[in-house]
């Protein structure tokens, strides 16, 4: 049975392998030289059908304050979605943020970096068109990408999939298409969630610590891997096929309960 946490742990050295999973005690030490970078839907705040739904409830608005005030504000929100959509979702909670899949960057200071230019608006008109002709589908447009969520009509995933494909093939090769649980989304190529930790590691409060990255989707891989070889900690919260991630936690509020507790050790240590 998986320890009091819900963690479970995967060997860095090789992907998944379920049958030989190992479960040693949670790493509750949490040192203070940690840096955390966290993934927010599915992670933080569980999926809505309408990602428009979404926002933070106070526990958790409290649970991150805590966090950056006990690792010497070494915490980063790491997502998807828009620094805009972001600070909705945080209100006056404004951390630093890789949005975008890193396209978007708000620096410890307060900087914001915009990194590419964004989908030709001629993909926009084209998803929202078919999304039209399929209630239950939603679009989600962002500065540089943009996204068709089916998770209240999961069985159109098929004719999502061949129409996305469909629009993606007549784009240039700068935009690729990227799928996540129950979205497929056109965005610039460059979209990375592994360079946007590798950047911000390189900016104060981050730089000399070790990052500790959270994600729970296939869109979280790249970020697996840099962590993996930078020596951080890789965790991801469900179950993906394969995942880079040396971690597991099960659901979101185990990922909560974790962070109170690694906040909860820090204090008894200051």
């Amino acid at each position: 049975m998986r320890n009091a946490w819900g963690l479970t742990w995967y060997p860095p050295e090789r992907k998944l392998d379920a049958e030989r999973m190992r479960r040693p005690p949670l790493p509750h030490t949490a040192d203070r030289r940690w840096a955390w970078f966290l993934d927010v839907d599915g992670t933080l705040l569980e999926i809505e059908a309408n990602p428009d739904l979404v926002t933070a409830d106070p526990g958790l608005l409290d649970l991150l304050d805590d966090l950056c005030r006990h690792y010497g504000g070494a915490v980063a929100l790491i997502s998807g979605r828009s620094l805009e959509q972001l600070d909705r979702i945080f209100g006056d909670l404004r951390l630093t943020a890789a949005a975008s899949h890193g396209l978007q960057q708000r620096l410890p200071d307060g900087t914001r970096i915009d990194r590419a230019s964004g989908v030709p608006a001629g993909s926009h008109r084209r998803i929202a068109e078919f999304a039209d002709r399929h209630p239950g589908l939603v679009v989600e447009r962002k500065p540089f990408s943009v996204g068709l969520h089916y998770r209240a009509r999961p069985e159109l995933e098929p004719a999502v999939l061949e129409a996305m494909e469909k629009i993606h093939s007549e784009l240039d090769n700068d935009v690729r298409l990227m799928r996540g649980k129950m979205v497929v989304e056109i965005m610039p190529a460059g979209a990375n969630k592994g360079s946007a930790i590798r950047s911000l590691m390189e900016a104060g409060p981050f730089t000399g610590r070790l990052p500790v990255f959270v994600g729970d989707d296939v869109t979280d891989e790249h970020g697996f891997e840099v962590v993996n070889e930078l020596g951080g900690i890789s965790v991801r919260v469900g179950s993906i096929a394969g995942s880079a991630a040396q971690w597991q936690l099960e659901s979101v509020a185990d990922l909560r309960a974790w962070l109170r507790a690694c906040v909860t050790h820090r204090k008894g240590k200051e």
